[in-house]
This record gives C-alpha cells, sequence and structure tokens, in this order.
C-alpha cells in the first residue's frame, strides 16, 4: 500500500468509530463486494474495506467508477445502524452530506455541494460518488453498505470524463498533494456523524442541514427522459421537480443539468 495509507498512520488519524476495524487491500474488484462479505461474516458497525486500485469499481445505475491506482480513495464501510429498511435513501444523503462536509474542511472559499442523491460537486464538476446496498435479514436491516469513490490527488481524466470530473488537489490552492489519510480520517468522521444523527433525530437533521448545500436547486435539469425544474428535497429527502404536469417528488431517480 503507498506510504500515505499505512495501517498505523491511518489508526492514529480515525477519530470516530467508524475505521478502526479496517482491511486495507492494494487492488480489489470492488470494495462494495468484499464489505458485503466481511458483513456476512459478521463484520461490526464501522468496518471498513480500503482499496489502493480497484479493477472493477462500480457506481450507481450500473456505471463502472474509474479506480485507478495511487491517487484518490476507494473504500466501503459496513454500517449497521438501527433504522427501517425504507430509509436506505435516507443513510445515501446522510453519507453524502459527511463527504460533502469532509471535502469542504479541506476547500475553504470552495462551493461543495451534493447533487441529488449521490454525487459531490466541487463548483459543477463530479468529486465523488456514492452507492449504497442493504442487507436484510428477513423485514428488518442486518447491515448496509456504503461505498464511496473520492477523487482526492488525481489530475488527468479519460476522454469521456474532462470537463465533468475534479479532484480536491485540483480545486485547491497551490495544487500540492493531499494526505489521503488526513482525508479519509475527515470523510468517515463526518459520513459517522451524519448517520448517527440520521438515526437519532431523525429526517429532518439530515435535510434541513442539506438543503443549502445542494446543486441544481432552481435550474432546468434532464430528468427520466423529460425536462423539469429541480425545486430540492421534500422531508423525506425526495426530489422535488416541476414540470408541466405539476410538482412530483421522486424517491429514485438520475438527474442531470440541462446543458450537459
Amino acid at each position: 500500500m503507498d506510504d500515505d495509507l499505512q495501517p498505523a498512520r491511518l489508526r492514529k488519524l480515525i477519530r470516530g468509530g467508524w475505521g478502526r476495524s479496517l482491511t486495507i487491500r492494494e487492488s480489489t474488484a470492488s470494495t462494495m463486494d468484499d464489505a458485503s462479505a466481511a458483513a456476512a461474516e459478521g463484520a461490526g458497525d464501522g468496518h471498513v474495506v480500503l482499496a489502493g486500485q480497484q479493477t472493477r469499481g462500480r457506481g450507481a445505475h450500473g456505471r463502472q467508477w474509474d479506480s485507478p491506482p495511487s491517487s484518490d480513495l476507494y473504500f466501503s464501510v459496513v454500517a449497521r445502524p438501527s433504522v427501517e429498511p425504507a430509509s436506505t435513501a435516507l443513510v445515501t444523503l446522510a453519507s453524502g452530506l459527511g463527504v460533502r462536509d469532509a471535502a469542504a474542511s479541506f476547500l475553504l472559499g470552495r462551493v461543495v455541494q451534493v447533487k441529488w442523491p449521490n454525487d459531490i460537486w466541487i463548483g459543477r464538476r463530479k468529486c465523488a460518488g456514492i452507492l449504497v446496498e442493504s442487507r436484510t435479514l428477513g423485514m428488518c436491516i442486518d447491515s448496509i453498505i456504503i461505498g464511496v469513490g473520492l477523487n482526492v490527488n488525481r489530475m488527468q481524466w479519460p476522454e469521456a470524463l474532462e470537463g465533468l470530473a475534479t479532484s480536491m488537489r485540483a480545486e485547491a490552492t497551490g495544487q500540492e498533494p493531499m494526505d489521503r489519510a488526513e482525508v479519509l480520517a475527515a470523510v468517515l468522521f463526518n459520513m459517522e456523524r451524519w448517520v448517527n444523527r440520521l438515526v437519532k433525530d431523525g429526517a429532518a437533521a439530515v435535510v434541513d442541514a442539506l438543503r443549502p448545500n445542494l446543486a441544481l436547486v432552481g435550474e432546468r435539469i434532464r430528468v427520466e427522459g423529460s425536462e423539469a425544474v429541480f425545486e430540492g428535497i421534500d422531508h423525506a429527502g425526495a426530489a422535488l421537480v416541476r414540470s408541466e404536469g405539476g410538482l412530483r417528488a421522486l424517491h429514485a431517480a438520475h438527474i442531470e443539468p440541462l446543458e450537459s
């Protein structure tokens, strides 16, 4: 593993419960699959699988997550929050808010936002994606696997991502390489904090904190093959979109700015 992601140093930087139990791999197909297997074997709340590279990393909607070695963060968390199965979408929003807060703490003065429901934007470019999958036992959630791909130090992009993606380093003053261990510790701390807030205080705590940090509010978007205006989110975190047919609440959808 690269020098800035050595286990001993990572454990010194971890501030909360998430990341105290840690599996680190030089390369793996998918940290999501590894974390899901760990959960099935009894891994506790906050166990993290971290990889230096993924060969089949995946994002939302079946997309592949580009995962080159030695530059970014690819990890998945085994979470065991006391939430109903219907709350998985809110865990996605809480996790995204945590990633946003952590990235913003390193990029003072930059606009860091959540693009509903699971992307992190710096300005108008994607810096991170969150993928959440739940494992159920009967009618209850056994565990929730939260996968994060965060562009930390990457400075070059495949042609398909040019102009659409960015990294924390690319957006930082001076553009010096960032310490991925410090970034990971901040991300885990903030993710845990917001998921715990969701469990303790309910959806309103997350939704109220997320609203001022949402991208695309008031803008025309593409959603489900048609045009609409993104009006923000409702009390349950669903996207509010207004079209000729009126205002609708979408609990699962992919939205993009109209000009993209």
